[in-house]
């Protein structure tokens, strides 16, 4: 089948097309905020090194914190958690406390919101590639990918492009919290097969429709 075959079924299926936009925006919503932090340690006023070193910190727990969800709580529950821990750690650090002249909290949940985008962002890429069908699934994961390298180019300009921090803070936090609602529209996949064919994916949500309203 054609690139041209698959993008043309893909618009006769509501539900693939549906699922395929989500995953759109939380690539870049996690791409976006990945690269906005790495790419903003330089701005606490100190030396970047220590800073780097606690977000190397951080991206190692959200790497162990990423076993765990997948093993225990699934695909769904575990990006919807790294997103809302996201933006509630963006939250969090608005509020103006600063105990000493190099470190506030600010700095602090910035820091710690690393663990959050870390864990969603790698389950992403796990996740989309469950959801998608297989004769769908290199279109998907691709055009994902050009999601998030747009996404890539934006990030490290935040902090040009707003010099208020909070304003910074908050732009991050509706990006993550509106991507944890969206994670709502799209179905579990653990323990579940993968779809073959477009069709499945239309049948694998009635299925979890009736599931739902069953429970």
């Amino acid at each position: 089948m054609s690139i041209t075959a698959r993008i043309a079924e893909m618009g006769k299926h509501k539900a693939l097309m549906l699922e395929t936009l989500v995953q759109w925006y939380l690539w870049f919503v996690c791409c976006l905020l990945f690269f906005f932090l790495n790419y903003g340690w330089g701005s606490f006023g100190d030396t970047p090194y220590v800073n780097y070193l606690f977000a190397a910190l951080g991206e190692t727990i959200g790497a162990a914190v990423f076993l765990f969800v997948l093993t225990f709580m699934g695909r769904k529950t575990g990006l919807m958690l790294g997103l809302v821990f996201s933006c509630l750690c963006f939250l969090l650090a608005m509020i103006p406390w600063q105990w000493t002249d190099l470190w506030s909290f600010e700095r602090l949940m910035t820091l710690v919101s690393i663990v959050g985008v870390t864990v969603a962002f790698t389950i992403c890429y796990l996740y989309s590639a469950e959801l998608a069908p297989t004769t769908h699934r290199g279109l998907v994961l691709s055009s994902c990918s050009i999601s998030a390298r747009f996404a890539a180019f934006i990030g490290p300009f935040v902090s040009d492009i707003f010099h208020s921090s909070t304003v910074k803070l908050g732009v991050n936090a509706s990006l993550a919290g509106s991507a944890a609602l969206l994670v709502l529209l799209l179905p579990e996949t653990r323990m579940l097969p993968i779809p073959e064919q477009a069709k499945d994916v239309s049948r694998r949500r009635k299925k979890q429709r009736r599931a739902n309203d069953g429970a």
